[in-house]
């Protein structure tokens, strides 16, 4: 519900700014420029996901749907925002771990993280058919939902072998909030005056060690993903 509540705030404040500042050209025609229109997006995208760190790990196939909001300042800068939920996190490599007598011979385990994200960005179009564009900014997620998953096989002491299959929620050993920077390059293809397709490659890398400290261990691991995200594009008309 409080994601939902943000989500219409976000969306509602987007609107207002719109409305605002159409009603100053009004008021003030010295100040009314030639802008090209706002636009909406609605998109999905997919990718890879992995963590950098001291976490032996192998990438993840991801995915990501949302909603963003175009606000020219020029005819080539705009300040670009989104909202958006995201499916990430990594995989495990496999591997054996030997401790005393007890052998784990982990085959195979992932991490999933879901994040609901905010993202701010500047979009500069590259051409004056506002066709080809690059961006950058930032975003700041929160962790909705994290689960672990595994098949491993363990055996202690001269005991038989057992096989183990584990599907946990562990969003307690993550940090709640994480903030990072993206990028990426961009095609916009079809009529703009109606609307048109946004392909998208975009790439994010997370500023803060998502994992928390677990009994004296200090693991690091920082959110990176790659996407190419397919959209539709609508301007706004009064």
């Amino acid at each position: 519900m409080k994601r939902t509540a943000l989500a219409i705030i976000i969306i509602l404040l987007a609107f207002s700014f719109t409305y605002a500042q159409e009603k100053q050209k009004i008021q003030w025609p010295w100040l009314n420029k030639d802008l090209p229109i706002p636009t909406i997006e609605v998109w999905g995208g997919m990718g890879l996901s992995s963590v950098t760190g001291n976490i032996s790990t192998d990438k993840r196939l991801t995915g990501l749907f949302g909603a963003g909001f175009t606000m020219p300042i020029s005819n080539e800068n705009n300040i670009h925002f989104e909202i958006a939920y995201t499916f990430q996190g990594f995989k495990y490599k496999p591997r054996t771990y030997e401790r005393n007598d007890t052998v784990l011979n982990l085959e195979k385990a992932e991490q999933r993280f879901n994040y609901f994200k905010l993202t701010v960005m500047d979009r500069y179009f590259l051409d004056k058919e506002r066709r080809y564009y690059v961006n950058g900014g930032f975003y700041l997620a929160y962790l909705t939902q994290s689960r672990f998953q595994a098949n491993y096989e363990l055996k202690i002491g001269t005991e038989e072998e057992e096989h183990h299959e584990i599907n946990d929620s562990n969003k307690d050993v993550f940090r709640p909030i994480d903030f990072g920077l993206t990028g990426g390059i961009g095609v916009r293809l079809g009529n703009q005056q109606v609307s048109c397709f946004t392909i998208e490659a975009r790439i994010s890398y997370g500023l803060i060690n998502a994992a928390k400290p677990i009994n004296g261990e200090k693991p690091k691991a920082r959110n990176l993903y790659g996407v190419l995200k397919l959209g539709i594009d609508i301007p706004v008309r009064d």
